[in-house]
């Protein structure tokens, strides 16, 4: 027997079956409508076939209730060729019960031994096992013949497997048996049960139907396939009330027939106006509306019919299960559930939104005055950053709008809403009815964007439509120009393309102030960007919470190019609400890279495989790239290759042949960055020079800073010293230390990497006094690595241990960067820190310099390289190893990889 979650269940079913090869026993299986019990049934049934049990089946039906025996009959009727084994008055009396043979009524008692005397003679043969299913609805004659049977199984080798609904077991009286009850399934076992039952639905999907269910598993198999092929993907979504086919309705529908159409409509306004505390008043209110007398007896009765739970103290109607709430309403005709959305509607005008969703649904014609009711309800959801409601209601009110202007004027917002919430199906729809506006250009645009990363359908799309949309003063155009701006932007941004930018600069005139800061600190910062942190300051301070939640979008991604969204992230939160904010997608993505840049690698990790879920649900595909590229960031500054090879190649596949140079950048940027941990300076300078060539910040290229210090490193250690210089006076000229304090300390340690040996330390000393500059713990950690190179070189070991350990502590507890770790400690063992490496074999001593020189000679290093990586001349490179060969006992550079494996198999450190 397996089914999912009934391990304990299925454990007392196989003992029971057992237990009936030597005595009998009776066992009650009760829960809920939808359970699992008839499936627990089945699996008893199949282990006692396959056990050489002789099985029996009964099955209590509604309409045969009133049947006298007419469960008795299903139960004894196969077992009619053992009668003649019966003494012949019993024989006859159960021939008298089930009305084969005439006669007068026999007695309870007599039916009754009857009953288990011809049981017991059957299962001298073979042991039986009864299942009994709805117990319910069995007739009060077999239930009383069964509550006897039950308790006198001792000398009969039958096991009653019985199976009722929670608190209703009819006749049957269950006392003494063993009662199980079988409950919910926990949300794991639910989660494996609707995932086996219906794999691949979208994550809120399968939220929202594990939310319904409640663990009931006929909902989790069957809700599913009432949905649309849109609803499963995440495309579309889910009513608020869920679809429900012949078998779910039937869990709960017997109960709500029983009620009379008074009590009906009380529960189907319970349904409609959702189960909050304190609707008790509203359904009353609503109640009277249609000249109806409330009695408290009407939700009494739903109470006694285990359909609804009243709280007085609360004032609150809530239904037992969901599954009621959907199988009310599924249950009401279309009339009623208008006329019960028209009396909701009557009794809350006080709640404009609720208001106008119930009039929506009131509605069966078009009606304006709706329409612009609802408007307003979307336009409100927008503003708090319910996207997902706001498209609803927009595509509503389209629906009942009788002027078509503002129809089509109400997809395209529906369409706008639709994308922000991640449907971009739905967006992709609504937005191919009608592009003639401009705020219908830009939801098209963004689907096109973000879904397929069609730079070229953008600019296809956008500029035109903004060129038309000039003229207008409407706040609504004003507003959809920003709107449509966010996607061309962003589109040339990633493009990184120089054809891309000229309909960009054409739009400036008409952006708001907010789009126009984002602009200058993302388009070309190296140029424009000076002052956009004061504009920023400036404008969250004025943040209100009335500012609609999809303009905070500019401020989140002007804060990302400074470095700095983590300074705003709580004012923002508090502005707008915790739950709206934490909504807006964007905000997800500059974490991502805040986390990377404060340091918390391992944060960066947690974010991107959350958003990976949120990005494939919602097809948001270039989300998943950028996210993608986050990993990147992080397994180059640890050097995994091979999981930085993983992503690269998914960044490079879809980047390429959609022509986003500036993803494709990411790969030489990271690939640069694992070279310079390893120490491969050449390829570190090949691969940042094709980004930003030395001496030159490449114009509408935001992310240049990022390879501002690797380009510098490198040039410097593999001599190009005017290259260095040149880039960091480049730097200068562009005042990098005015857009943001990172920006500061990545020009402050340029500057003190590349400046000549006797005016390093006082550079590295103001680089390391730059405001907050262990907020950046990657960069602050290679700063104190350089300088403690630099004061290592210079014999103040003492100075130099101390800014090399606290290197290794970031690289090694912070940062878990193996690569720049080993650096820092190769480092410190040429200050002096565990110097002493004796030879295991002679106890002849090895320094620390010496041990690294070898190890790089070994690698195949010339002496040029060697005094290149470690900042030595050649001819002190050739010095170590002269003194070197003769501890090895070798005498060439051919030998030393071997000797150095041996000496550390012998013991050597």
């Amino acid at each position: 027997m397996s089914l999912v979650g009934r391990t304990s269940e299925l454990h007392a079913l196989e003992a029971l079956l057992v237990e009936a090869e030597r005595e009998g026993a009776a066992l009650l299986l009760q829960g809920d409508p939808g359970v699992g019990k008839t499936a627990l049934l089945d699996a008893a049934t199949a282990q006692a076939r396959a056990g050489g049990l002789r099985v029996l089946q009964v099955v209590g039906v509604e309409s045969e209730q009133e049947l006298a025996f007419s469960a008795l009959h299903q139960l004894l009727y196969p077992l009619f060729d053992h009668l003649a084994g019966l003494p012949a008055f019993q024989s006859v009396v159960l021939e008298q019960a089930l009305s084969i043979r005439e006669g007068s009524a026999p007695g309870r008692f007599a039916i009754s031994a009857a009953a288990l005397a011809l049981l017991q003679a059957a299962s001298k043969l073979r042991p039986l096992c009864v299942v009994v299913d709805d117990v319910h609805w069995i007739d009060r004659s077999s239930a009383e013949v069964l509550t006897f049977i039950t308790r006198r199984l001792s000398s009969c080798r039958a096991a009653f497997v019985m199976a009722a609904r929670s608190g209703a077991h009819g006749f049957l009286d269950p006392t003494g048996l063993r009662v199980i009850d079988v409950g919910p399934l926990p949300v794991p076992d639910a989660l494996v049960l609707l995932d086996s039952s219906h794999p691949g639905l979208a994550e809120t999907t399968r939220r929202r139907l594990l939310d319904e269910s409640e663990g009931n598993p006929l909902a989790l198999v069957e809700l599913p396939s009432q949905l649309t092929d849109a609803q499963r993907d995440g495309v579309e979504a889910l009513p608020a009330n869920l679809p429900l086919n012949s078998r779910l309705e039937s869990v709960f529908a017997d109960r709500v027939r029983r009620l009379g159409s008074v009590t009906r409509f009380a529960l189907l306004l319970t349904a409609l106006d959702g189960e909050r505390p304190g609707n008790l008043g509203d359904i009353r209110a609503a109640f009277g509306v249609g000249s109806e007398e409330w009695d408290d007896g009407l939700l009494e009765t739903g109470e006694r019919t285990g359909l609804v739970r009243v709280d007085h103290v609360a004032e609150q109607v809530t239904f037992r299960h969901p599954l009621v709430r959907s199988c009310v309403v599924h249950m009401s005709p279309a009339g009623r559930r208008r006329a019960a959305h028209r009396a909701l509607a009557e009794v809350l005008k006080t709640e404009p939104e609720r208001r106008a969703l119930h009039l929506a649904h009131a509605a069966d014609d078009p009606d304006e005055a709706v329409a612009v009711e609802l408007t307003r309800a979307a336009e409100r959801a927008m503003a708090r950053g319910g996207a997902a409601e706001a498209a609803t209601a927009y595509r509503r009110a389209a629906e009942l709008s009788q002027d078509p202007t503002e129809r089509v004027r109400r997809l395209e917002q529906a369409a706008f809403a639709a994308g922000i919430a991640g449907l971009l199906g739905t967006a992709h729809e609504l937005a191919g009815q009608t592009t003639e506006s401009l705020r219908g250009a830009a939801a098209a645009g963004y689907v096109q964007f973000h879904r397929e990363g069609d730079i070229d359908a953008v600019y296809r799309i956008l500029p035109s439509a903004m060129e038309a949309a000039r003229a207008s003063t409407a706040p609504t155009d004003v507003d959809a120009f920003d709107d449509a701006f966010y996607v061309l932007l962003n589109a040339a941004v990633w493009g990184g393309r120089a054809e891309l930018w000229p309909p960009v600069y054409r739009a400036l005139d008409q952006i708001s102030e907010p789009a126009r800061m984002c602009f200058d600190c993302v388009a070309d910062p190296a140029r424009t960007a000076h002052d956009v942190r004061e504009r920023l300051d400036r404008a969250t301070a004025a943040l209100s919470p009335e500012t609609p939640l999809w303009r905070v979008n500019w401020l989140i991604y002007t804060a990302m190019y400074l470095d700095c969204f983590t300074y705003y992230d709580g004012v923002w939160r508090e502005a707008v609400g915790h739950s709206a904010y934490d909504s807006l997608r964007f905000g997800v993505v500059a974490r991502t890279h805040e986390a990377f840049m404060r340091g918390e690698w391992d944060k960066v990790q947690a974010i991107a495989s959350q958003g990976f879920a949120d990005a494939t649900e919602h097809e948001y595909h270039l989300i998943h790239i950028i996210f993608t590229y986050g990993l990147a960031m992080v397994a180059s500054g640890r050097g995994d290759e091979e999981a930085l090879r993983r992503h690269c190649d998914t960044i490079t596949a879809w980047a390429q042949p959609r022509r986003m140079q500036l993803l494709m950048s990411t790969v030489n940027e990271t690939w640069a960055r694992a070279a310079v941990g390893r120490g491969d300076f050449e390829e570190a300078y090949l691969l940042t020079s094709t980004l930003t060539p030395p001496g030159e910040l490449p114009s509408h290229f935001p992310h240049f800073s990022r390879v501002f210090l690797d380009l510098v490193e490198s040039a410097m250690r593999t001599g190009r010293t005017g290259a260095a210089r040149a880039h960091v006076e480049a730097g200068r000229k562009a005042r990098l230390d005015a857009i943001s304090p990172h920006h500061e300390l990545i020009l402050a340690a340029a500057a003190a990497v590349a400046a000549p040996d006797e005016e390093a330390g006082a550079l590295y000393e103001a680089a390391l006094a730059v405001p907050d500059a262990s907020l950046w713990p990657f960069d602050h950690a290679r700063v104190r690595l350089w300088y403690g190179e630099w004061l290592r070189r210079r014999r103040e070991y003492t100075a130099a241990r101390v800014q090399l350990s606290l290197a290794l502590e970031l690289f090694e507890q912070q940062l878990k960067a193996p690569l720049w770790a080993q650096r820092a400690r190769d480092e410190l063992r040429a200050a002096g820190v565990g110097v002493g490496i004796a030879d295991a074999r002679t106890g002849v001593k090895m320094s620390a310099q010496e041990r690294r020189i070898a190890e790089l000679a070994a690698s195949g290093l010339s002496n040029k390289e060697i005094g290149r990586q470690l900042n030595i001349s050649p001819r002190t490179a050739g010095a170590h190893l002269y003194r070197v060969f003769p501890k090895l006992g070798i005498t060439s550079r051919a030998a030393l990889r071997d000797a150095l494996k041996a000496f550390d198999e012998a013991g050597g450190t």
